[in-house]
């Protein structure tokens, strides 16, 4: 019997879920497994062939104790039309959001009026003018404007070799967010 990888890591992911999530009557291993309580969230050995005990019996439909091809792509098959299911029923849910008239069809101004609206108002060039223009002569030189850009460059520069490397550039992240 052959399990492809991604039946592989269902199946784990199966046996590693809560324990009623495994056996639900026709459990398909492919099918993702329902959030666990919290109390469950780091299963015991128990509960782990518990699980796989009671998605292997959903799977094995005539019962002999044994999985065979037609029985996996049986179980495989279930779960990409759960799969499926529930991407359709999102894609509904998010087209009746749009539909705001709802007439069953999107018009260019209810889908523009989804898309995401800048943050902000108009630019204020002042603005950015008195946090670069340190001489106060109302411009900003090459010099003022490389200078603050440059200045961030060289503190996440940790090893000061004028290159940023991944860690450096993750490191440097980290701080700004801070």
């Amino acid at each position: 019997m052959l399990i492809r990888s991604a039946s592989f890591g269902a199946l784990l992911s199966i046996a590693l879920a809560a324990p009623a999530a495994a056996v639900a009557p026709a459990a398909a291993p492919t099918a993702a497994p329902k959030a666990a309580p919290a109390a469950a969230q780091a299963p015991n050995r128990a509960a782990v062939v518990h699980n796989l005990d009671g998605t292997f019996k959903a799977m094995d439909s005539n019962g002999d104790g044994f999985l065979n091809s037609a029985e996996i792509a049986a179980a495989e098959n279930k779960g990409q039309q759960q799969r499926q299911a529930n991407v359709r029923s999102k894609v509904e849910a998010e087209f009746t959001k749009l539909d705001t008239n709802k007439d069953g069809s999107l018009s260019k101004a209810e889908f523009m009026a989804a898309a995401p609206q800048l943050k902000g108002g108009e630019p204020n060039p002042a603005n950015i003018i008195s946090q670069l223009d340190k001489n106060k002569d109302g411009k900003v030189s090459a010099d003022e404007y490389r200078t603050p850009i440059l200045a961030r460059f060289d503190r996440a520069d940790t090893n000061k070799d004028g290159t940023l490397t991944a860690a450096e550039r993750q490191a440097a992240a980290k701080t700004a967010q801070k």
